[in-house]
């Protein structure tokens, strides 16, 4: 009897072998322009190099990953970028007889404080196909998360534990001022460094950029805001912003950067810089710093900017989560056709989050249509969108 190889066999073990696009995606080669949610699903297969998705109701359930080894220096890593990407709610990593199904809503650790198994690893299934097909059952069926509830925290999603932290920043940054700082300069000060940070995690920004505008000896913001005296990494921030503010159109870098900088403090920036090396700003309490912005969607600092610069009760603004716009998207979309080429109107946008998930779909829709443009063109033309 010939055996299937482990790439394949999975595939057969967890009964999915009949399913096809859009439920089950074995690669990305399966996508297509008009598919919700079809810029995740491609993310996901690139940042997360996957073997399979499977989806319900055109929404991303269960990511599949071929491991040589479920030992956790392999799997810490990977389950990191799982949480940051936060594309789906369910992870599992297929490995010899074993099987490891681990959870998007819970935190991740560092592999030196795992003692006996990570946190966020719910269940370990045996590669007996009559169990693992039970499990897409019982995952399709929503028992599997009622069994599994205290695995599955919606606080511990990427984008609340994050909202969260950044929210304890903001009112200590509020705490320690004893100068009349409006509330507005604070959120514009955080969001525009969390942005900055976006920037160096995609590698947009790095050392030569730093280099350009006379910062040495850094490549990251971090290193930055680690600058001693306290007056250096105050002064290179400042001249960060100042340049972005030239390099990049957007009203986060629009402000009276010259005044602002008048009023943030020493202490304010040893704040910052606490939040960006990992401590709980609340309790001084160093910690593992789990974010990592290039796998972040863009649509989670979409949601960070309406969260600190629109979110009031004054404005009528709300948190939209990422995943309920897609879903919004998904129903106004419905049977629409080919985006490109129509105008759409968000009268009541308050971020852009629909706007942003709208865009993303249409940018995908043109990169089927254009497969081998160069990037200067695809800059240009995503832009005349």
């Amino acid at each position: 009897m010939i055996q299937q190889p482990l790439s394949a066999s999975w595939i057969s073990e967890f009964g999915l072998a009949d399913r096809a696009p859009p439920v089950f995606f074995n690669s990305k080669d399966g996508l297509s322009a008009t598919m919700p949610h079809a810029h995740v699903l491609r993310r996901a297969f690139d940042l997360l190099a996957l073997d399979g998705i499977l989806c319900a109701e055109n929404t991303p359930l269960i990511y599949f990953k071929v491991v040589e080894s479920l030992a956790l220096n392999t799997i810490v890593p990977i389950q990191r970028q799982f949480w940051n990407h936060g594309g789906a709610p369910i992870l599992v990593l297929v490995s010899g007889d074993k099987i490891h199904v681990y959870s998007a809503m819970s935190r991740p650790v560092p592999e030196h404080e795992i003692h006996d198994r990570p946190p966020s690893l719910v269940a370990e299934l045996d590669r007996v196909a009559e169990g693992l097909q039970s499990f897409i059952v019982s995952v399709e069926s929503g028992d599997f998360f009622r069994q599994y509830v205290r695995s599955f925290d919606p606080n511990q999603r990427i984008d609340r534990d994050l909202l969260s932290n950044l929210k304890d920043t903001r009112d200590v940054l509020d705490e320690i001022t004893n100068r009349n700082i409006s509330p507005e300069v604070l959120d514009a000060l955080l969001c525009r460094v969390v942005f900055t940070c976006y920037l160096f995690d995609r590698q947009v920004i790095g050392e030569k950029y730093l280099s350009s505008i006379g910062i040495e000896n850094a490549s990251h913001l971090r290193d930055v805001l680690s600058l001693q005296p306290v007056r250096n990494a105050k002064t290179a921030l400042y001249e960060i912003f100042s340049h972005l503010q030239n390099d990049f159109n957007g009203d986060l870098f629009s402000d009276d950067l010259e005044a602002e900088a008048r009023k943030i403090t020493h202490q304010h920036v040893r704040t910052l810089r606490d939040f960006f090396e990992g401590t709980h700003v609340r309790s001084g309490q160093r910690t593992f710093w789990p974010y990592d912005f290039s796998a972040i969607p863009i649509e989670t600092i979409s949601a960070i900017y309406e969260h600190f610069l629109k979110a009031t009760n004054e404005t009528g603004a709300f948190y939209t989560p990422r995943f309920l716009a897609e879903i919004v998207l998904d129903v106004a979309l419905h049977q629409s056709g080919p985006l490109i080429g129509k105008k759409y109107l968000d009268p009541a946008c308050g971020s852009g989050i629909f706007l942003v998930g709208l865009f993303n779909r249409m940018a995908e829709e043109w990169k089927f249509a254009n497969p081998n443009a160069r990037n200067d063109r695809r800059a240009k033309e995503l832009m005349q969108l």
